[in-house]
């Protein structure tokens, strides 16, 4: 074969050069592939899901501030006392000092010096709904001025409404001591269960027997 015929067989130098490099890069992935097969005896993929959950929290928007609800019935007497300690320091601190008039007749200041509000579940229930609307348009990160504006429009009127509607029975005027020396500041508080029959009616109770038992009342 003549030196013409060789040349032309064998590879060019590029070509040569791609083969070597390539042969090189086929060396290292067989190392990497070494390497990760070595890490996963590690935990290496639940490593990198951990750390991509904490990447995503970390960038994600912080949740708002949640007011919890409040459910006097299910509190125990250190329950009730602490929640009476907070509503009463939003009462008189925040209530009173902001919105005076409003105050004054939701609970019935307008009218009578003293006021047995508190003896009121319902006005307790409905003065401690209107703090925690108060607290959501207020308080909350995620409020606007709408919240701000619906609180004022539509929560504080309403309640005020309630307020005057519970207590409109009621003309607490206190008495002059006794000749103990007694008074009872809350003459003239109407208890909401007074003269009220609270029996279940017995048409009802047989009717809710019937919805139970299927049986007709004679």
């Amino acid at each position: 074969m003549s030196e013409r015929s060789r040349g032309a067989a064998e590879p060019s130098r590029d070509v040569l050069a791609l083969w070597e490099r390539s042969r090189d890069l086929g060396k290292r992935l067989d190392g990497v592939s070494e390497r990760l097969e070595a890490l996963e005896g590690f935990g290496l993929p639940d490593t990198v899901a951990d750390l991509a959950l904490t990447v995503k929290k970390l960038t994600e928007k912080p949740e708002a501030q949640k007011f919890p609800v409040w459910d006097w019935s299910t509190f125990n007497s250190q329950q009730q006392a602490q929640a009476w300690e907070i509503l009463l320091e939003w009462t008189m601190g925040t209530f009173r000092v902001r919105y005076p008039r409003s105050f004054a007749e939701m609970l019935g200041y307008h009218k009578m010096p003293v006021s047995c509000w508190h003896l009121h579940p319902d006005m307790v229930e409905a003065l401690t709904g209107l703090m925690a609307a108060w607290n959501w348009a207020f308080r909350d990160p995620e409020s606007g001025p709408l919240r701000v504006a619906e609180w004022l429009g539509r929560w504080l009127p309403d309640a005020v409404r309630q307020g005057r509607f519970i207590l409109d029975g009621c003309n607490v005027r206190p008495e002059p001591p006794d000749q103990y020396g007694r008074t009872n500041p809350y003459n003239g508080h109407k208890d909401p269960l007074e003269n009220k029959k609270v029996e279940t009616p017995p048409d009802l109770q047989q009717y809710i027997h019937m919805l139970k038992t299927g049986e007709v009342p004679a």
